[in-house]
C-alpha cells in the first residue's frame, strides 16, 4: 500500500502473488504516483538503487532504512558515524515517550554522506545518512538498539528527520491496525486470490472515505456501521 502519513488515507494498493516480487510491485507504485515534492519512506528491502532512480524520477525525495541486504554501504555508514559521536556538531535531535509499562528514549543523528568514489557511483541519489539509537526501559532492564537510514534530503534537520521516520510506522497504526479492528480484514476467509485483492481494495477505498468525512464525531466503526443502516449516511460519506 502507498500510505499517505499527512491525509490518513490510502492512495495506492496493489497485490503480489508471492514474496520475491515486492521489490518490482513497489516500484510500479512509484511509477503511479504523483512524486513531486514528495518523501517516500520505505524498508530496507526497497534499498535498490533502482527504486531510488524511480522516486528521483519523478520528482520526490526518499528516507530508506538501511540493514545487511546492502553490506558495503552499511558497514561505510556504520563507520562514518562511530568516527562522528563525540563530534559537537553532529546534527542530533531526541524524543521520548512513556507507555504500555515502558519508557523509550530515541536519538536521531544526522551526517552529510560522504560516500566513497566506488558507493557514489553506486548510490549517485544518498545525500544524508541516519542513525536511529532507541534506548527502551521496562521492568526486565534496559536495551539498547541501533537502526540506519539513507536519504537523498540534503538540508533537512535531525529534528525534521525524525518525524519522517516516525511517521513511517503509521501505516501500521492508522492502516493496517484499523483495519484488522473495524473492518475485521485479518478475520475474513476469502481463498480466490482476485476476491481478495479486490476485497482489499474496498477497505481501503471505504477507510479513506470515512476518514475524510468531518461531519459528526464518532469512531471509524461507528460510521461504518452508521453507512450500512443508513442510505442518508452513506450517500453523505460518498458525496457530502
Amino acid at each position: 500500500s502507498a500510505f499517505d502519513v499527512g491525509r490518513g488515507i490510502a492512495l495506492y494498493q496493489e497485490c503480489t502473488d508471492s514474496k520475491g516480487k515486492e521489490v518490482e510491485v513497489a516500484r510500479q507504485i512509484i511509477d503511479a504516483l504523483a512524486l513531486d515534492g514528495a518523501i517516500v519512506t520505505l524498508d530496507a528491502l526497497h534499498c535498490q538503487t533502482e527504486t531510488m532512480s524511480g522516486i528521483a524520477k519523478g520528482k520526490g525525495d526518499f528516507v530508506i532504512q538501511l540493514k545487511g541486504n546492502q553490506p558495503g554501504l552499511l558497514e561505510h555508514v556504520q563507520s562514518c558515524f562511530a568516527e562522528h559521536y563525540d563530534d559537537a556538531r553532529l546534527d542530533t535531535y531526541e524524543q521520548g515517550n512513556q507507555g504500555h509499562g515502558r519508557s523509550e528514549q530515541r536519538t536521531i543523528m544526522r551526517l552529510e554522506a560522504d560516500l566513497p568514489k566506488a558507493l557514489r557511483k553506486k548510490w549517485p541519489h544518498i545525500h544524508t545518512v541516519i542513525e536511529v539509537v532507541s534506548e527502551r526501559t521496562t521492568e526486565q532492564g534496559t536495551s539498547y538498539v541501533s537502526r540506519w537510514y539513507v536519504s537523498s534530503l540534503r538540508d533537512t534537520s535531525a529534528e525534521e528527520l525524525a518525524g519522517i521516520i516516525r511517521g513511517h510506522w503509521a501505516i501500521e497504526n492508522n492502516l493496517h491496525w484499523v483495519l484488522d479492528v473495524a473492518f475485521r480484514e485479518d478475520s475474513l476467509k476469502v481463498s480466490d486470490p482476485t476476491g481478495a485483492k479486490h476485497l482489499a481494495l474496498f477497505n481501503r477505498a471505504g477507510l479513506s472515505i470515512i476518514k475524510q468525512h468531518r461531519g459528526k464525531k464518532d469512531s471509524i466503526a461507528a460510521k461504518r456501521r452508521g453507512a450500512s443502516w443508513s442510505g442518508e449516511f452513506r450517500a453523505e460519506l460518498l458525496f457530502g
